[in-house]
């Protein structure tokens, strides 16, 4: 399925009200890879650089709206998202407009998560993601997301 950024950035403003906050866009999602942004100046802390609440929070909705996004291309009905843990490495200050760069799981992991997921109607997913400014790849987060299906009521 092909989603607009708009409606991308739509939804994520719905049920993540904080990236309104941020004024977060969504740059592209290609069905295994998804690129948030944020701006510095909304985003920023007492020393100019970007605040790391601001960072590992751009990283978590990265990883958060991919697995969405993803759910809903490949099954029917709704299944819902949350990070279960993340690991975050801050390696140098971010000090311009900054983005995070979420990677679904390749092969065997993403076709794993893919069977469980049909069969059970829950699983987990572990997602690298890259937070970089105009000077590089500044943060990594490795995050563990549970996904489920929401049961229907009768």
């Amino acid at each position: 399925m092909t989603y607009s950024t708009d409606d991308m950035k739509d939804f994520l403003y719905q049920h993540i009200p904080l990236a309104s906050a941020m004024q977060v866009n969504i740059d592209s999602y290609d069905g295994l890879h998804l690129v948030l942004s944020a701006p510095l100046a909304c985003n920023n802390n007492d020393k100019g650089s970007a605040f790391a609440g601001s960072i590992s929070s751009l990283a978590t909705m990265s990883g958060w709206i991919a697995l969405m996004l993803w759910t809903k291309d490949h099954y029917e009905g709704e299944f819902l998202v949350a990070v279960a843990h993340a690991d975050i490495h801050y390696k140098k200050p971010i000090l311009t407009d900054f983005t995070a760069r979420a990677t679904l799981p390749h092969g065997d992991a993403l076709a794993q998560l893919h069977k469980t997921l049909r069969h059970k109607g829950r699983g987990r997913a572990q997602l690298h993601i890259e937070v970089c400014d105009e000077h590089g790849v500044a943060v990594t987060q490795v995050a563990e997301y549970a996904v489920w299906r929401v049961k229907e009521l009768d």
